[in-house]
């Protein structure tokens, strides 16, 4: 057990966040930033191999959500 050192008191100790509450604020992180697009788009797909699904969803988890693209210049 940590002591404290000399002259300073230890009220309490926090304990890690576990559980639902753990995550909480980097889901809401996420959320905002791919403002309510959904990481993967609905659908039945078909791949030849599970590497191609993977790489497939690892894209689309990736991908920018359409409110940070810069603006199409013609």
């Amino acid at each position: 057990m940590d002591s404290a050192p000399e002259g300073i008191k230890v009220v309490g100790r926090r304990k890690p966040a576990s559980g639902p509450a753990a995550v909480e604020g980097f889901l809401r992180l996420v959320r905002d930033l791919r403002a309510g697009q959904p990481f993967i788009p609905r659908g039945v797909y078909r791949f030849r191999s599970f590497e191609e699904a993977q790489e497939w969803s690892m894209k689309m988890m990736a991908r920018r959500s359409s409110h940070d693209r810069p603006p199409l210049t013609t």
